[in-house]
């Protein structure tokens, strides 16, 4: 059997979180070998992974963009960790790179035994900040649904303002902006 040395994931740390990108071999665990995903993230298995939002297409998209752009790792899924409990709490990330107008977008999802604790809202703080340390990214954008008042709530505390809804994104759609000077503290 050959084994091979998985590169270090990109991580990031906030008071109750420890955010790790999902790299292509992290990626593929996810979706090919459970047990083998825990293990690796070091944490306890979790039989509710993954959260809602986050399904099977997702994550074979998000294999395949790994796969496809190794260098693009941390521009796409991270998983939210409570390194007190050692376990999954959720998800969050960007559906890729900033485009030409330094725009991305950021998405997130909780398991629901971690809702309504602030952790979210935590989570896409600390993946911001991340964010705004490249140069390139100017604005974050993010869409939910409009019967998600929780998901609302999140998006308001970590600075992003209402913005209008395109007419092709559906009338059960919000879209949210933020821009750096709007971090709330």
């Amino acid at each position: 059997m050959e084994f091979t040395l998985m590169p270090k994931p990109i991580e990031i740390a906030s008071p109750r979180l420890r955010l790790v990108a999902l790299n292509a071999e992290l990626a593929s665990l996810q979706l090919d070998d459970r047990a083998a995903f825990f293990r690796v993230l070091g944490v306890e298995p979790e039989p509710t992974w993954p959260p809602e939002l986050m399904d099977q297409t997702a994550m074979e998209w998000t294999r395949e963009q790994l796969r496809a752009h190794p260098a693009d790792t941390g521009w796409f899924s991270w998983v939210y960790i409570s390194p007190v409990m050692n376990r999954l709490l959720g998800v969050g990330g960007f559906r890729g790179g900033p485009d030409a107008e330094g725009a991305i977008e950021i998405g997130y999802s909780m398991l629901i035994s971690y809702r309504e604790q602030g952790l979210a809202t935590e989570g896409v703080m600390a993946l911001l900040d991340w964010a705004y340390t490249h140069e390139r990214v100017k604005s974050v954008m993010a869409q939910t649904r409009d019967d998600r008042d929780a998901s609302h709530r999140v998006l308001e505390k970590a600075g992003f303002v209402q913005g209008e809804t395109p007419q092709d994104s559906g009338s059960d759609v919000i879209v949210w902006h933020h821009r750096p000077n709007r971090k709330v503290a």
